[in-house]
């Protein structure tokens, strides 16, 4: 087994509720404000890319190095040894949740050959260099309400450039190629120069193009013709199944697995199946690639 202890097992309250005429009468005792922190019996870092790429949400951080996740509704700060859990209703609770905890790492070391990394990393960035390169006039064409919000949550991870539409073109792109050895363990990277320029092209392009498709839906006509117009665009079906097909349709509209698992009644376990089948059918790493590809073909 990968994990077959742990140890230093801790537990506090970690947001202490200050009495108030508010909550007086108010039974407090099952809030959930107790943290749990322990140690790990190993190093588990190399798990990191496959919890990110395996766990809807995952966040994962480049300094310090560790991924926060939801598991069982708790919210979890995986560190290489060290493994801290928020929102327990008690310490006892906290205990029972250990168990189930380590199992969970272990079916991920064990399922790690049928489970491809995702290596992207979220590296603090000072909000204010995030500010240097936006146009600081509050536009809320991003969204948000002003810059400072959206660099904010830009330096939390939450938010990509891609969404300024101010913003002005990167000067210099790079992509980090992890370096893998035979158990799928980084062991270097490798930066290399990228340009996303021709991908952004395309994506508008096609944008374009759903716009005049739905124009032409009112009139059945020239909706035919344009619908024909577009088998050009298929090259190919890549030997997708049924089933991968509409797994791809809701990826495109932004579902999550969780959701697709209960839009066509099949389980979580059985969607991440279908995941990795289309990545390797398709060539790509992540979700928006996927669609993308899908939606230049003709695919969906």
């Amino acid at each position: 087994m990968y994990i077959t202890n742990y140890s230093k097992f801790h537990c506090i309250i970690a947001f202490p509720i200050k009495p108030s005429s508010d909550s007086a009468g108010i039974d407090q005792s099952s809030a959930k404000i107790w943290s749990a922190s322990f140690r790990l019996d190993r190093d588990v870092s190399s798990l990191f890319p496959f919890i990110n790429a395996e766990v809807d949400d995952a966040l994962y951080y480049d300094n310090p190095a560790h991924v926060r996740f939801l598991l069982d509704g708790f919210r979890c700060f995986l560190y290489p040894d060290t493994v801290a859990v928020h929102f327990f209703e008690s310490r006892a609770a906290a205990k029972e949740f250990i168990p189930g905890f380590l199992d969970f790492l272990n079916a991920v070391h064990g399922r790690k050959k049928d489970i491809r990394p995702n290596h992207n990393q979220i590296r603090h960035i000072p909000v204010t260099d995030i500010l240097k390169i936006l146009p600081k006039n509050n536009c809320k064409k991003c969204g948000y309400p002003t810059c400072v919000a959206f660099a904010a949550d830009m330096a939390r991870g939450r938010a990509i450039a891609d969404k300024c539409p101010d913003l002005a073109s990167p000067a210099f792109e790079t992509a980090q190629f992890p370096v893998l050895d035979n158990n799928k363990n980084v062991i270097d990277a490798v930066n290399l120069p990228i340009s996303t320029a021709g991908m952004k092209v395309r994506i508008k392009s096609l944008q374009d193009r759903i716009v005049e498709l739905e124009k032409n839906v009112k009139h059945p006509d020239t909706g035919r013709a344009a619908a024909r117009s577009l088998e050009k665009f298929k090259t190919t079906d890549f030997n997708l199944t049924h089933r991968e097909i509409e797994i791809l349709k809701l990826i495109a509209k932004g579902n999550t697995n969780n959701e697709i698992s209960g839009l066509l009644f099949i389980s979580p376990h059985t969607v991440k199946s279908h995941m990795i089948n289309i990545f390797n059918k398709l060539g790509v790493n992540d979700r928006t690639q996927a669609a993308v590809l899908a939606t230049q073909n003709g695919i969906i």
